[in-house]
């Protein structure tokens, strides 16, 4: 029984249909999206001063939980949702599919949408948010990689380009 109820949670969110229950239950999922965002900045000084401690080995960061990732995705519907969003988001581009640890594709150096800055939580100066395609991005703007990816955090039909 415990598995079909995992499986059902994992398929549920895998398609963004599942929303968080409560106010205070997304509350506790932004905050431990910050908690990890937090984290990631504190490594990244770290490895600055000791950067012998990077090998292959080193793993990607868990900044977009499934929790964290279902939220965002609800955040951004929702903000698109209330304005123009095939307006907002246009100058998406058209790059396949966006994997962490990876360097940020320079083509990909559009602007990011306003009314998505505004909707979602801010990062350190560090970091920002990026859209590569249906894909949501958080760049190391110092180290010019892929933090951490959101797949197909901006619907399809919402990345017309106008």
């Amino acid at each position: 029984m415990r598995t079909i109820a995992t499986g059902l949670l994992a398929l549920a969110l895998a398609h963004g249909s599942a929303a968080a229950q409560t106010a205070g239950e997304q509350a506790q999922i932004l905050r431990d999206f910050q908690h990890r965002v937090a984290e990631y900045t504190q490594r990244h000084r770290c490895l600055d001063m000791f950067p012998e401690a990077t090998d292959a080995a080193t793993p990607a960061p868990r900044i977009f939980t499934p929790p964290v990732a279902m939220v965002f995705r609800q955040m951004i519907a929702r903000t698109l949702a209330e304005r123009d969003g095939v307006a907002a988001i246009s100058g998406v581009g058209a790059y396949a599919h966006a994997t962490a640890l990876e360097p940020f594709p320079s083509l990909e150096l559009h602007d990011f949408p306003r009314v998505l800055a505004d909707a979602l939580p801010p990062l350190p100066a560090a970091l920002e948010y990026r859209l590569i395609r249906h894909d949501l991005v958080i760049r190391d703007k110092e180290l010019n990689i892929i933090v951490d990816v959101v797949r197909n955090a901006v619907g399809p039909a919402l990345t017309v380009i106008r």
